[in-house]
C-alpha cells in the first residue's frame, strides 16, 4: 500500500514507478479521504509507502492532517517506509514524519529522498527544458536504486537534510502558520474552466461568478498555478512571467 501526495506530479510519478514493480496499491492523500475517513486494513506481508513532495523543508499540511487520522486495522509492525521529493533540500521532512508515526505507535524503517524539478515558482523561475531532462534522468536512477531496498525492506535511511539545517524548524513552523491563499488570484485570461477548483487536493478553491477563489487551508502546492493552460493563476506579482511545469514522463 502506497500513499502519496503529488501537486505537479513528481511524486506521483516516483509512487506509480514504485508501485509497478512491487504490485502495491496507490492511495492519494487528499481532503476528499479525510472526509471519508481513513482506516485501511494490511495484510501480514503487505508494506505501508508514503511518497510526498517536501514543502519548506517538511511535510505538506495536507500529508501531515492524513497522518494525524489515519488508522491501520491489521498493523503488526509490517515494514513502513517513505519517499520525499525535493527540490533543493530535503530539510527535516523526515523528522517531522517520523514524529507524527511516533505518536501512533508507528515505526519508519525505510527513508529516501529523490532530487527532483523544482516548482516553487513563487519564489524563483523554473529551470531550462535542458535541465529538467538532465534532473529527471538522474532521478529515474535514484528511484529504481531505490526500489530494491524497499523489495528486500531494508532498514536504511537514503535523505540528507542539507546546508541550512539550523533554521529549519523555523521554516517549517512558518509555512504551518501562514495563511497561503490570500495572494492567489487569476488575471484576464482565465476562461472560468473550473479545472483549479475541481482538481484542488485541499479542495481550497471555490468558484465565485465564474472565477476562482482560494479560501481556506491551502497546502501550497501550486497545483492551480502550473495546472492552468490559460496561464492564468498567478500569486501575487511574481509568477506572472515565470516558467510553468507539470511532470510528463509515465511511469
Amino acid at each position: 500500500m502506497i500513499f502519496y501526495f503529488s501537486g505537479t506530479g513528481n511524486s506521483k510519478h516516483v509512487a506509480k514507478k514504485v508501485a509497478k514493480e512491487t504490485g502495491d496499491r496507490l492511495i492519494y492523500m487528499t481532503q476528499s479521504k479525510l472526509k471519508e475517513g481513513i482506516t485501511y486494513e494490511i495484510g501480514k506481508q503487505e508494506t505501508i509507502g508514503f511518497v510526498f513532495p517536501v514543502y519548506w523543508y517538511t511535510l505538506p499540511t495536507l500529508v501531515e492532517r492524513f497522518i494525524k487520522q489515519l488508522h491501520f486495522s491489521g498493523y503488526e509492525n509490517q515494514y513502513m517506509y517513505a519517499i520525499a521529493t525535493f527540490g533543493f533540500s530535503a530539510g527535516n521532512v523526515m523528522d517531522r514524519l517520523e514524529a507524527l508515526l511516533k505518536e501512533k505507535k508507528l515505526k519508519l524503517n525505510g527513508a529516501f529522498g529523490v532530487k527532483m524539478v523544482d516548482n516553487y515558482v513563487v519564489g524563483y523561475d523554473i529551470i531550462s527544458l535542458d535541465k529538467q531532462k538532465e534532473l529527471l534522468d538522474k532521478a529515474e536512477v535514484q528511484i529504481d536504486q531505490i526500489i530494491p531496498f524497499i523489495e528486500k525492506r531494508e532498514h536504511i535511511q537514503q535523505i540528507t537534510k542539507g546546508s541550512l539545517a539550523f533554521i529549519l524548524p523555523l521554516t517549517g513552523y512558518a509555512y504551518r502558520k501562514t495563511d497561503h491563499s490570500k495572494k492567489f488570484h487569476v488575471n484576464e485570461s482565465c476562461n472560468g474552466c473550473t479545472k483549479c477548483a475541481t482538481q484542488c487536493p485541499s479542495e481550497t478553491i471555490e468558484m465565485v461568478n465564474g472565477k476562482p477563489v482560494w479560501t481556506g487551508d491551502c497546502t501550497f502546492c501550486l497545483k492551480c498555478i502550473h495546472g492552468c493552460k490559460q496561464r492564468a493563476v498567478q500569486y501575487g506579482k511574481s509568477t506572472e512571467k515565470r516558467g510553468r511545469y507539470q511532470y510528463s514522463r509515465e511511469a
